[in-house]
């Protein structure tokens, strides 16, 4: 699956600093993946109003939201990097279970 490669190549990019245009190419797919994956984790979220955890997941979304909107002041490339591919990778988690109830 291209996004799990791509939250992989996250943690080898930080470590090996490649030219700038393949770091801005993955930064871009990582950002592209939150995009596509923040509404269904959303709704997943919403499927547990009222559970604190369902208010978790909300926040979660909207922060990596923020995040991949590139509105994070002063990080490095490499910080964000990382925190782009883990917050993929814990909205790919959300979309993976079904809702509980219907929202």
């Amino acid at each position: 699956m291209d996004v799990i490669r791509d939250v992989r190549l996250a943690g080898a990019v930080v470590l090996s600093q490649p030219a700038s245009d393949v770091v801005e190419a993955l930064r871009d797919r990582l950002r592209a993946h939150i995009t596509m994956l923040a509404e269904p984790a959303e709704a997943y979220g919403r499927s547990l109003s009222g559970e604190w955890y369902g208010q978790h997941v909300l926040t979660c979304v909207a922060s990596a939201r923020k995040a991949a909107a590139g509105v994070e002041p002063g990080i490095r490339i490499d910080e964000e990097l990382l925190l782009l591919a883990e917050y993929v990778k814990t909205l790919l988690m959300y979309t993976s279970r079904k809702p509980r109830h219907s929202a």
